[in-house]
């Protein structure tokens, strides 16, 4: 078990567990921290692990089990929790957004994931894809992270992907070390985002700007 906290200067909390353990091992370890297990059972292996990493990851935040719960859009929140928070997971690892204060998005996505640019075109408007090379792989990743983030922030799937989000220009580096800051408007608002590589992942942290 590897979990990771990345320090945020909004103030957020994100921790990252680096996925290594099977399913049935993420269940037993839910049993053992006195994780309710029921509504487990009856999932695929691959949802079963997903989930039982995020309770186990909740579990870590919180200091004991608490309740997972999700509105119409599907946006996550604590049972009886003021706090904000947001989930994102791939094969290889699950990061948890925590925020007091603000609605915020987090989104994961494997840093050199060839499939973005196949679609570049659905995600990127005419002035993102000015200064996003068509080649460049790390760069529409990380623009595909942000968008998502936003959408998850916003709590709205509809939202326009392309023309809804409008990302400002940015140069991710090579390689990448520590934090690369973006900012990004969805309709009238603005957000400020963090994106931290780990595990050859890129994880954006979306929390929008308070005037």
């Amino acid at each position: 078990m590897v979990i990771e906290e990345l320090k945020c200067e909004c103030g957020a909390r994100v921790l990252v567990w680096r996925l290594e353990e099977k399913a049935s091992r993420l269940v037993d370890l839910c049993r053992e921290t006195g994780i309710a297990v029921e509504g487990l059972m009856d999932m695929p292996e691959k949802r079963q692990r997903e989930k039982a990493a995020e309770l186990l990851l909740l579990c870590r935040a919180f200091g004991r089990p608490v309740t997972l719960c999700h509105d119409g859009q599907g946006a996550p929140s604590v049972e009886g929790e003021a706090v904000n928070i947001s989930i994102t997971h791939t094969p290889r690892l699950v990061a948890l957004a925590l925020d007091d204060c603000h609605v915020i998005g987090i989104d994961a996505e494997q840093a050199d994931r060839q499939q973005v640019i196949r679609v570049r075109n659905k995600f990127l408007n005419a002035s993102e894809q000015q200064f996003i090379s068509a080649d460049d792989i790390q760069s529409h990743v990380i623009a595909w992270t942000a968008k998502e983030a936003i959408i998850k922030a916003e709590r709205n799937s509809a939202l326009d992907w392309t023309d809804g989000i409008r990302l400002e220009p940015f140069v991710p580096g090579a390689p990448m070390i520590g934090n690369l800051i973006l900012a990004a408007c969805c309709e009238s608002h603005r957000y400020h985002l963090t994106v931290r590589m780990v595990e050859n992942h890129f994880i954006t942290l979306a929390v929008p700007c308070i005037p």
